[in-house]
């Protein structure tokens, strides 16, 4: 009979599955922290189902909300400790339907894998991964479509390094568990925003630098090849300045398996400066004959050269092709967002937007004039 029941439980029909409705406010976003792979946030998370026995009731004050259904919802990507607080509450539409209304205020550290392919000229989603414990035949998590999902761009800690984008969107995501013999698919939901990555830093602090070391390779030429010790001292102590370098810049990325646009400009210069090396050890075994060995240290230089330019301008035109392929994707995201939250508040949404973009203004001139 026992088991019976457990069944009866599991296989659930598609008539009695909620709809769990989900809004999510990015309150205020903190630290965006690369090597570790997570960011901190204070979100305010919005649970909406419908519960038609409560239609017609009125007030929250005589309604035992343990009694009637919950999709026992949680944030999967919460990681260490949080603050979090959980009420419930009552909600009525014009037409009479009632919905049991949940809200969640969580502040806390999540946990995102960092795509640092692009870095670091790189977008990074900071998402809300929020599953349920029930399967999927029981519970769907959706966006909610009569609210608008918001961001705080205001309250953003890490402005220095990132600039957030003002929208969020969603993407459904279903997770596999087994339990005994029996296997689960729960549904979950990912609500996300992106911020992207200020590069200027890094140009100046990193590329530029690793530019000027690397052009340093030239300057050896100016030995004579009769001296190629004083060439191979030289081309030795730059290789060591790279490597010494490349260890520093280590300390801003995780360890990852994988090349970033900054490894690759790094281990190309220093590929360049081992190539630079190498001929001037190959140049001195042509001592024999001065005038065949200066004319092939000439042709070399030249061609180092060409080579150098040819690939400083491959490297920034193909970093720049890809950004700009990214930044009008996020656009894309950005403008679908929009066109949803006009067409769900009308000029309600227009107006808030617009106040707002004033009193950025605002700030920013008085900022200028020295009064803030």
């Amino acid at each position: 009979m026992a088991n019976r029941k457990e069944s009866i439980t599991i296989h659930v029909s598609e008539k009695d599955k909620k709809t769990v409705l989900l809004k999510v406010v990015y309150l205020k976003v903190g630290e965006v922290d690369t090597v570790k792979e997570q960011f901190i946030a204070d979100i305010c998370l919005r649970a909406r189902w419908r519960e038609p026995a409560l239609d017609g009731v009125k007030s929250n004050s005589h309604v035992d909300f343990k009694k009637y259904w919950n999709p026992k919802i949680h944030v999967s990507n919460l990681i260490g400790e949080s603050q979090q607080s959980i009420w419930t509450e009552l909600g009525l539409v014009p037409s009479g339907e009632a919905y049991i209304v949940e809200k969640r205020r969580i502040s806390g550290t999540f946990g995102e894998r960092m795509e640092l392919q692009d870095f670091p000229f790189d977008f990074q989603d900071l998402s809300i991964i929020v599953c349920t414990e029930l399967p999927e035949t029981v519970a769907e998590l959706v966006e909610d479509d009569y609210e608008v999902s918001i961001v705080n761009v205001q309250c953003f800690v890490d402005e220095q390094e990132w600039k957030l984008h003002d929208f969020v969107d969603s993407e459904k995501r279903e997770v596999s568990k087994d339990f005994t013999d029996v296997k689960f698919r729960n549904p979950g939901l990912i609500m996300r925003t992106v911020a992207e990555r200020r590069a200027g830093f890094f140009i100046w602090n990193i590329l530029v630098i690793m530019m000027l070391i690397s052009t340093l390779s030239f300057t050896t030429f100016a030995v004579d090849t009769a001296l190629p010790q004083n060439r191979l001292q030289l081309s030795f102590i730059i290789t060591l300045t790279s490597v010494t370098f490349r260890f520093v810049t280590n300390q801003s990325l995780p360890k990852i398996p994988y090349l970033t646009n900054l490894d690759k400009y790094i281990l190309g210069s220093m590929i360049f400066n081992w190539l630079v090396t190498i001929w001037h050890g190959v140049v001195s075994r042509f001592a024999y004959s001065r005038n065949l060995e200066t004319m092939l240290d000439w042709w070399a230089f030249m061609s180092f050269v060409i080579l150098y330019g040819t690939l400083q301008a491959y490297f920034f035109l193909m970093v720049l092709i890809k950004y700009l392929m990214r930044r009008n994707m996020v656009k894309d995201r950005e403008a679908l967002y929009l066109e949803r939250a006009q067409k769900v508040m009308g000029l309600t949404w227009k107006s808030s937007k617009a106040s707002l973009t004033s009193r950025r203004n605002k700030r920013k001139i008085a900022a200028s004039n020295g009064k803030i």
